[in-house]
């Protein structure tokens, strides 16, 4: 926002708040009254010229708490009609507060930079709107053909561009897109994911946001059976929401369990698929697929593993 040819022309000043400027403005609001907060929802950015602001220091810094308790993203005045400088016991509790306080030392045209600001908003709201349908689309059509689990989580690997991991309840690997970093993304699975878990339950908890850094989890489940957890690991942004993209998947890898024929399905075709992988020599290095193993619940650490060859009789076949 603040970067808009609107808010540029009128030289802005960031007092307080730099390191929270990249919170997301759901809308902008006009408000020259101290009394706003009942008018708001929460993600707003206040533009205001201070006519009404309180001029007593006790005020200017209730002002401040009660306008970061109704989630205001940011405050912007333009001085010159009520301050001629920025008030300093509101910049004092804003810095305190963690606000982003902005003032403007030219005069500003409020309703051109509102609709610059809103137009974005909505844009970016449409942009978002249609990468959920097409994530929707995507994912309806693998349900419909049937995809392997497998192939959805490389799916979502791809659209997110983070590695992905399809774990059972024990947080067993069931299939895996580690884009090329098996190793990395698969030593010690069992209690990284535990970890993830954990953290990601008191996030929920503190009613907190995730943070880049977490990884993004939903549970795969149907009729009221949950068999298991779609996971990606930190990676890139997308329109339609990281947790949007899983939940996609998670549906449609819950419809395909549905159609399973047996409960261990899941297990055998992870099985089916290390094997493969074991003969056609498609791992990277006896430590990358130690690690596969070990994250499939097949313990081979510290043990003499031996291959068995057998032919069924009267066939040119091996089994």
């Amino acid at each position: 926002m603040l970067r808009l040819e609107e808010v540029v022309t009128a030289v802005p000043e960031v007092l307080t708040g730099e390191d929270a400027l990249d919170r997301p403005v759901r809308w902008v609001h006009v408000s020259e009254t101290a009394d706003v907060t009942h008018l708001v929802k929460g993600g707003e950015l206040i533009l205001s010229t201070g006519v009404g602001w309180p001029t007593d220091a006790a005020a200017q810094r209730d002002f401040a708490a009660r306008l970061v308790g109704a989630s205001i993203v940011g405050v912007v005045l333009e001085l010159g009609h009520r301050f001629a400088e920025p008030p300093r016991a509101f910049t004092e509790a804003a810095a305190r507060l963690d606000l982003p306080f902005i003032v403007l030392h030219r005069e500003a045209r409020f309703v051109a930079i509102t609709e610059a600001v809103h137009s974005r908003v909505i844009a970016d709201q449409m942009a978002a709107l249609k990468a959920r349908d097409e994530i929707h689309a995507l994912f309806t059509q693998l349900s419909l053909r049937g995809s392997p689990a497998d192939y959805i989580v490389a799916q979502v690997a791809r659209v997110l561009g983070s590695p992905t991991v399809l774990e059972d309840l024990t947080h067993r690997v069931i299939a895996v897109e580690a884009m090329g970093d098996d190793t990395r993304i698969l030593r010690d699975w069992e209690q990284r994911s535990r970890d993830a878990h954990d953290r990601a339950a008191d996030v929920v908890a503190r009613g907190a946001l995730p943070g880049p850094d977490d990884w993004t989890i939903v549970p795969v489940e149907a009729r009221g059976i949950r068999w298991g957890y779609l996971v990606a690991l930190p990676g890139r942004a997308h329109l339609a929401g990281r947790t949007n993209v899983l939940e996609q998947a998670a549906i449609a890898l819950a419809l395909g369990r549905l159609a399973d024929h047996g409960a261990d399905e899941w297990t055998r075709t992870s099985h089916e698929r290390i094997v493969a992988a074991l003969l056609g020599r498609r791992f990277a290095g006896e430590a990358s697929f130690a690690d596969r193993l070990e994250a499939s619940g097949v313990p081979v650490a510290g043990r003499t593993l031996l291959g068995l060859a057998a032919r069924v009789r009267g066939s040119a076949q091996g089994a």
